[in-house]
């Protein structure tokens, strides 16, 4: 895997290297840097090496973008699995491990940035669904590991992709600017959230609007008790 094209990030002077070797589900997290785009953003990969040290197969492939002003620095995620295989083991990622993941990737996106993650893959299947059902982005499973990760002021969904390098679906979670900036976006959600949760839902939306509905109401508490959600 580590080839010219692929190389270990620790030890370099990346961003990337800060959660090279966190820990991860029971294992390490390997960060492995690629060729870069039309754009100037960097490929990346992230494996789990485990005790004996055998690396797993690819468990993220995303890209990395950095610039002056706060727009140019964003993640996106390109890829992600959930389970890391081994030549004789699979380690599969529960959703607090995923947590975990999506902690270690915003805390590398600065103020005013933003991540964007693909939910067309099967991982992200009620994320899909409930997007296609009204759910806010924020109530979805991916949109609230995004805002607990600090990656979720505001939300874009990008439903409809505008064709060619645009790429499947994907939800982008921004860091507020400033402290005004994330209250009043806090504020906005919240208004949301509380609408969402007192309308009638679609037909055959019943079950995916229960679970946003906890969702949105476990929101509601953060936001109320002033949680910053911009780490």
């Amino acid at each position: 895997m580590e080839t010219s094209r692929w190389t270990h990030a620790g030890g370099s002077q990346h961003p990337l290297a800060r959660i090279d070797g966190r820990p991860l589900a029971d294992a390490t997290l390997e960060v492995l840097l690629g060729p870069g785009n039309r754009v100037g953003a960097y490929y990346f990969q992230a494996v789990l090496r485990d005790a004996d040290g055998e690396r797993s197969q690819l468990l993220l492939l995303a890209l990395h973008h950095s610039g002056p002003y706060p727009a140019h620095n964003w993640i996106e995620v390109i890829r992600l699995f959930r389970s890391a295989r081994f030549t004789y083991k699979s380690v599969e990622i529960s959703d607090a491990v995923l947590q975990t993941l999506f902690d270690y990737l915003c805390e590398l996106v600065p103020q005013g940035g933003h991540i964007m993650v693909e939910y067309e893959s099967a991982e992200w299947a009620d994320t899909r669904l409930g997007v296609g059902c009204g759910v806010p982005p924020a109530a979805t499973p991916l949109g609230s590991m995004l805002y607990r990760a600090g990656c979720g002021a505001a939300f874009k969904d990008w439903y409809f992709a505008e064709g060619g390098s645009e790429g499947p679906r994907k939800l982008q979670g921004f860091k507020a600017l400033n402290e005004e900036h994330r209250r009043a976006r806090a504020a906005e959600m919240a208004a949301e959230l509380r609408s969402f949760r007192q309308r009638v839902p679609p037909a055959g939306c019943e079950q995916l609007w229960e679970a946003a509905g906890e969702r949105a109401g476990a929101l509601l508490e953060l936001l109320t008790a002033g949680d910053r959600g911009t780490k």
